[in-house]
């Protein structure tokens, strides 16, 4: 852990300790004590207090980019592709824009694996922010993630899973009142109770599952393209241009839609803590997996454009289902099984990634010390994640579940932003700290400046989203100073004590 401390630092902040070290993946790390770093040419002093980490590095290349390819994006490019066609108003400038979403996604994933690899911890955005900019900067955003992004998501997630399954099934009439909820619920649970395995098997249940995804890509674009010669493709692809719009505020909105739909990279920096070889694997994974993607998001869409017309397209909200309903109904249930699948994907590594936040928090004393109890057997962060499914499952009974995609989106956005200032203050700040990875200094300024302005063009036509936003976060300020800073009330912690010592026993962890 790295914290920025005052030149007049007490210097017994380091004495009385041996000196033990070992290189661990390339960094020189000491257990238990810690080191203080002067640097003459720089205007902070830092101190690093490197720990050997507890969780098992048991994610490779492949396991890394399992996790990316199913969780970037999820199944929108299945399920509702349209809103990038809305804003483009031609389906070929929605495939341009589809691809810039992408490679401007690409260019701010490799700039934060430059963060990823200066501080290699489990927690990615939250881990990078309480470094640069302190405690208090790294518990708002804390408290922004955990109700805005961790619990909404797995809501989110789970219902879209259970809506799916259900529409199988009902497929004539809808499904009776609360069974919706009563699956997801069961999803939710399934999938939470799993992450508390081994984590190869976890891996190795996402591989599975991030087949399904590409398999769905593989089936639309052969399909499409083994009809691209027929009169109904002939027609369609005559109007590719017709309608394209002209507006430069709609077509920003239609470059924000793209690129939101590549979002979700982020995750696989919370868990950089567990990737074998950071170094090398974290970069080839992020290429590999935006080139798969992108290539293949792109095709699928020009597949889609083949056998549908535009106005087809705004139909459905389940566009691969519709698709395969125009070639034979058995290649429409073929599709729809694989869009589950790639939901519960999505789903799956969103439970594998978003816990390892709060044990982060938990070690920076964030969070109650029970999120950074592991268990002993399988070492997964067990109070981590049942938390997070705890809080899912009151998102969840809430019921306006689809209501929360905006403050997700615009927080999600905020994220990006706060990483690429994170990027940019500590080139000022911290120039002759180790990169392992460094990007020009002008492509995470041009990608904070990029996404700043798309997420004020949206606020501007949501501003109601922003207030909530911004409300609920200020409420964090008080909560820092009362909580955090002197743990107030006293008799609260004492108890939190008590149970982190109970879970402790009870469940084998450490």
């Amino acid at each position: 852990m790295k914290r920025s401390v005052n030149e007049d630092a007490p210097k017994e902040l380091c004495q009385g300790h041996e000196d033990s070290t070992e290189v661990v993946d390339g960094m020189r790390e000491k257990e238990p004590q810690c080191d203080v770093i002067s640097d003459s040419n720089s205007l902070l002093q830092v101190k690093y207090e490197l720990e050997r980490s507890d969780l098992k590095k048991t994610l490779a290349f492949t396991g890394a980019c399992a996790i990316l390819i199913s969780n970037v994006g999820g199944a929108s490019i299945f399920i509702a592709p349209t809103t990038v066609l809305h804003y483009a108003g031609s389906q070929g400038m929605a495939l341009f824009l589809w691809m810039l979403g992408g490679l401007v996604q690409l260019g701010m994933a490799l700039g934060t694996i430059e963060l990823a690899l200066m501080f290699p911890k489990a927690g990615g955005p939250y881990f990078y922010i309480y470094q640069t900019f302190g405690d208090l900067a790294g518990f708002i955003f804390l408290w922004g993630f955990v109700l805005f992004i961790a619990g909404s998501t797995w809501a989110l997630a789970a219902f879209t899973c259970s809506l799916y399954i259900l529409s199988m099934i009902y497929t004539d009439c809808p499904p009776p009142t609360g069974l919706d909820m009563l699956l997801a619920t069961f999803i939710m649970v399934t999938i939470v109770f799993i992450n508390c395995t081994y984590m190869k098997v976890v891996t190795s249940i996402q591989k599975f599952l991030t087949a399904s995804k590409l398999i769905a890509f593989f089936i639309i674009i052969i399909v499409g393209f083994a009809f691209i010669r027929t009169d109904t493709a002939n027609e369609n692809l005559e109007r590719l241009t017709e309608g394209t719009q002209n507006n430069v505020g709609q077509l920003a909105m239609g470059l924000f839609s793209g690129y939101f739909s590549f979002g979700g990279w982020q995750l696989i920096t919370f868990m950089v803590e567990e990737i074998k070889n950071p170094r090398r694997i974290l970069p080839a994974s992020v290429c590999s997996s935006f080139a798969i993607l992108i290539t293949s998001s792109v095709a699928a869409i020009f597949s889609y454009g083949i056998l549908l017309s535009k106005e087809d397209m705004f139909k459905s909200d389940a566009i691969a289902v519709q698709f395969g309903n125009m070639v034979h109904p058995a290649l429409s249930m073929v599709l729809s099984i694989l869009v589950i699948l790639c939901n519960l994907g999505s789903f799956n590594t969103l439970v594998m990634g978003q816990p390892r936040v709060l044990y982060a928090a938990g070690k920076n004393n964030q969070m109650p010390k029970m999120m950074t109890l592991l268990h002993k057997k399988f070492k997964t962060p067990w109070p981590a994640t049942f938390t997070l499914g705890v809080l899912g499952f009151i998102m969840l009974q809430r019921g306006s579940i689809m209501a929360l995609v905006d403050t997700i989106a615009l927080y999600a956005g905020f994220m990006t932003v706060l990483m690429m200032l994170c990027i940019l203050y500590l080139r000022w700040k911290q120039p002759d700290l180790p990169r392992p990875f460094k990007l020009p200094i002008f492509m995470p300024a041009s990608f904070f400046i990029l996404t700043l302005t798309l997420m004020m063009m949206s606020v501007m036509t949501k501003p109601n989203e922003l207030g909530i936003v911004v409300v609920t976060v200020l409420m964090s300020i008080p909560v820092y100073y009362i909580c955090i800073k002197w743990q107030k009330p006293a008799r609260f912690f004492h108890y939190l004590d008590v149970l982190t010592n109970y879970l402790r026993l009870t469940l084998d962890l450490e």
